[in-house]
């Protein structure tokens, strides 16, 4: 017995992903016309993807997703540096990193995380932008930009 797709009709409702929207007026992704918006989206997505987990790509990604949550060491900010500066460079050229800071609950008692990460890089030497990955104890991450 075969299944039968039944269009939704709907249309109040809003897909949401990972915090994310994805319905517009044209369709359901919405579109991306500047580069700096579109390498932001590239970053994010190469760095909470793990090696191994693209189809036809067994090298894409990074292993941040296991550092953020292991054991706080003093030599973590290295490891997570070494870990996703190469994975940039290679797959992503275009962007140039200007700082990456890492802030561990170590360094701030009144961090509500146990490491934030923040990457702040430019495309073409034009516009700078900063992502932040920070994760929690309980295993929630949490992804914001300026």
């Amino acid at each position: 017995m075969g299944y039968q797709i039944i269009p939704v009709t709907n249309t109040n409702v809003t897909p949401n992903v990972l915090g994310i929207s994805y319905k517009s007026a044209t369709g359901i992704f919405h579109p991306i016309y500047v580069s700096m918006d579109q390498a932001l989206e590239n970053l994010k997505t190469l760095l909470l993807t793990r090696v191994g987990e693209r189809y036809g790509y067994p090298e894409y990604g990074t292993f941040l997703l296991n550092a953020i949550f292991e054991p706080n060491i003093a030599e973590i900010k290295d490891d997570i540096k070494d870990l996703i500066v190469p994975k940039i460079s290679n797959f992503l050229p275009y962007i140039n990193i200007q700082d990456i800071k890492i802030v561990t609950a170590e360094d701030d008692p009144t961090l509500n995380y146990n490491i934030q990460i923040t990457i702040t890089f430019s495309v073409a030497e034009f516009h700078t932008k900063s992502l932040t990955i920070a994760a929690k104890e309980n295993g929630m991450l949490e992804v914001t930009t300026n």
